[in-house]
């Protein structure tokens, strides 16, 4: 069946919501099918899943009422009485897009006009982004109680995505993967998962403030489009100013969002230029997200952390 990957918010975490811009890649480390168990295989995972996808089923046939895009929901629960689970080593609670790849597989296996829409992501419309992203996102608020969407659209499509807007969401070209590149994407592995939901009522709560949504639109949103533009351009010196600057915001002004364990790690990057931390995703565990020019450094600087290079250009 058919694998569907992970992807990172490189990004536009948090202020996506307050109109910046954002940047999804597929990593395809972490991915997930659906499956079947074995009759007689008495697997605990397998199990589980299957009863959770049920619930998710019982929900889609109450909620999901979307007549173009419209699921069958039978033939979802004939093979979930075959022993159907998805088969997932994407961890959940670390930002990856878990609840995501699952969306994304149920969607494309259980679409009326399945065939259809893998010629339509072909040539993707403005339109056709929107209600993809509407219905996707209303499928994974199940999870999350709300979803912009985006997670299972990028896994859908499973191509860099550019978000420059709630509705004008395009495929782009990044700077070429180099095996020896000398700038180094990486992620670090906190080891531990959150809790999406009250991060961002968090984050909301503060935002009620003046004074921080007031620095959010003056400082995070610019920087942070101002960041992919040089990422995108393989604007190096501006990429490492604006990097800079997202990870000291992040630092001060959210520092609820990063485990207190590694706020001397964000700190130690911003001393010493030799690597740049931020969130990934909703932040609070999971995986950071790092990038630096100096990838030996960065490592010693980092020692006894689980670092993984996640791009190299």
């Amino acid at each position: 069946m058919e694998r569907f990957t992970s992807k990172v918010l490189m990004f536009g975490e948090y202020s996506l919501l307050y109109n910046s811009m954002a940047l999804t890649i597929p990593f395809d480390k972490f991915s997930g099918q659906f499956s079947y168990a074995n009759p007689d295989d008495k697997d605990s995972l397998a199990m589980s899943s299957n009863q959770g996808l049920r619930k998710f089923c019982n929900h889609i046939l109450e909620n999901h009422t979307d007549e173009q895009f419209k699921l069958n929901v039978q033939k979802f629960k004939a093979e979930l009485d075959k022993g159907l689970f998805f088969e997932s080593n994407i961890p959940q609670g670390f930002g990856l897009g878990s609840s995501g790849a699952l969306v994304a597989a149920i969607f494309l296996r259980y679409l009326d006009k399945a065939g259809d829409l893998k010629d339509e992501l072909k040539v993707l419309t403005v339109e056709k982004i929107k209600s993809l992203k509407a219905t996707l996102g209303g499928l994974e608020g199940y999870f999350h109680g709300t979803s912009s969407g985006i997670d299972p659209l990028s896994i859908l499509i499973n191509e860099p995505l550019l978000v420059k807007s709630n509705f004008d969401i395009v495929p782009v070209n990044i700077p070429a993967y180099k095996e020896d590149g000398k700038h180094v994407v990486f992620l670090l592995n906190t080891g531990m998962a959150r809790n999406t939901d009250k991060l961002v009522q968090t984050f909301r709560a503060n935002c009620e403030t003046v004074e921080f949504r007031t620095r959010l639109e003056e400082v995070l949103t610019p920087t942070t489009n101002e960041g992919i533009n040089s990422f995108l351009k393989a604007d190096i010196e501006n990429l490492y100013f604006n990097l800079y600057n997202l990870s000291k915001f992040q630092l001060t002004e959210m520092p609820y969002l990063i485990p207190e364990v590694y706020q001397p790690a964000f700190q130690q990057g911003l001393d010493s230029g030799d690597y740049f931390l931020k969130l990934c995703g909703a932040g609070g565990g999971g995986f950071m997200l790092g990038f630096t020019e100096n990838w030996d450094t960065t490592q010693e600087k980092l020692k006894g952390q689980d670092l993984e290079i996640l791009y190299r250009f």
